[in-house]
C-alpha cells in the first residue's frame, strides 16, 4: 500500500517498556496491565488486570461475566500485596494471576488459578505496540507518563466452575505507567476492535479539562496509522451501559474505517470510588468484516447515579 505524502510514521516503542518501570514520587503513580477477551459465541466477556503502585503494593483481578454464565459475574481479586522492586512482568504473580510477558512486546502467557475460574492462555501480538507518547502532543499527563496498546491473538482454555472452554480469538492489552488521576477526565470512550489478524482499530476519546484528547491507531493492509478523528454514536440502556455503537474512524493515512458493534455483556469496574468504568464485550463489524472487540465508557460515579435517577427524561443516548 502506498503511503500518502501526509502520512506520519509512528515511532517504534523500545522493548524495555514491556517490563516494569521506576515510578516517581507522585502519590498517584502506578503501573497497570489489562488483557481483554471477548467471546461472542459463548456470550462471555473476560478480563485480567494487574497493577502496582509506587510503594510496591500490587493487586490483580480476573472477571468473567455475561449471559453465558448461570450466575452473576465471577470476580477473583486481590490487592495490597507487597512486591519486591526487582520482580518484573516476565515472572509476575499476584493472587490468582500469573503473568509472563516476554519483555519483547511480542508475546505473553496468562494463567489464572482462582476458586471458580482457571485460565491458561497465550497472547501473540498482531502488530507493533502503539505508544501514546508517539503522538505529537504525547500521552495525556493525567493518564500516564506513557502507555501502549496492542491487539493480539489469544489462544487457550477457560474453565468456569468445572466447565472447560477452548478459545482461539483476537483480543487486546495495554500497559501504562506514571500518574493516573481518575477524577480529571469527565468521560471517555475506549475501544478495541479486530476483524481477523490483519484489521485492528483502537481509540481512546477523552473529555478532560474542557478539551477532547484523542489517541489511537488503525492497522489495516499491513499499515499502522494514527487516528486523526473519531465520530461515535451509541445507544444505551437505562443504566447508561452502552448497548450499540458506531464509530467513524479517520486516520493519518487518509483512510476511513467504520466500526459497527453490539455489546452483549456488561460489567461495572470501579478502580476508584468516584469512577465507574462500564466494560462491555462486543461483537462487531469493521467495514463489513465480522469480528469482536471491547468498549469501555468512563463516567464519574456521582454523575452516573444522577443520570440513572432521571429515567423520566425523554432523551436516551
Amino acid at each position: 500500500m502506498k503511503e500518502p505524502s501526509s502520512y506520519r510514521s509512528i515511532a517504534v516503542l523500545a522493548p524495555i517498556h514491556d517490563g516494569r518501570h521506576a515510578l516517581g514520587a507522585n502519590a498517584l503513580a502506578r503501573e497497570s496491565i489489562p488483557y481483554v477477551i471477548s467471546l461472542p459465541e459463548q456470550q462471555l466477556g473476560a478480563f485480567v488486570y494487574t497493577w502496582v503502585n509506587r510503594e510496591h503494593r500490587a493487586g490483580s483481578i480476573c472477571v468473567i461475566y455475561g449471559p453465558g454464565l448461570d450466575t452473576p459475574a465471577i470476580v477473583e481479586a486481590t490487592d495490597d500485596v507487597p512486591m519486591a522492586p526487582e520482580f518484573n512482568f516476565d515472572d509476575w504473580q499476584v493472587g490468582a494471576l500469573e503473568l509472563r510477558q516476554d519483555l519483547k512486546l511480542a508475546s505473553a502467557q496468562l494463567r489464572v488459578r482462582g476458586a471458580r475460574v482457571q485460565m491458561d492462555a497465550r497472547f501473540q501480538a498482531l502488530h507493533p505496540a502503539y505508544a501514546y507518547g508517539s503522538h505529537e502532543q504525547g500521552c495525556p499527563d493525567y493518564a500516564a507518563t506513557n502507555r501502549f496498546e496492542q491487539a493480539g491473538r489469544l489462544q487457550g482454555t477457560l474453565c468456569i466452575d468445572g466447565r472447560e472452554l477452548q478459545f482461539d480469538t483476537t483480543g487486546a492489552r495495554d500497559h501504562s505507567w506514571g500518574t493516573r488521576d481518575w477524577q480529571t477526565p469527565q468521560h471517555w470512550k475506549w475501544l478495541h476492535a479486530q476483524a481477523g489478524d490483519d484489521c485492528c482499530v483502537h481509540f481512546w476519546q477523552i473529555q478532560a479539562r474542557g478539551n477532547t484528547d484523542l489517541r489511537g491507531y488503525v492497522f489495516r493492509d499491513g499499515l499502522m496509522a494514527e487516528v486523526e478523528q473519531v465520530e461515535v454514536s451509541y445507544k444505551g440502556d437505562l443504566q447508561y451501559r452502552q448497548t450499540e455503537l458506531k464509530a467513524l474512524v479517520r486516520d493519518h493515512a487518509g483512510r476511513l474505517t467504520v466500526v459497527d458493534a453490539q455489546c452483549f455483556a456488561h460489567y461495572p469496574l470501579q478502580p476508584d470510588p468516584a469512577t465507574t468504568l462500564n466494560e462491555a464485550a462486543m461483537r462487531c463489524r469493521i467495514d463489513g468484516r465480522p469480528g469482536q472487540g471491547w468498549s469501555e465508557f468512563m463516567w464519574p460515579s456521582a454523575y452516573l447515579a444522577h443520570l440513572r435517577s432521571r429515567a423520566f427524561y425523554s432523551f436516551q443516548p
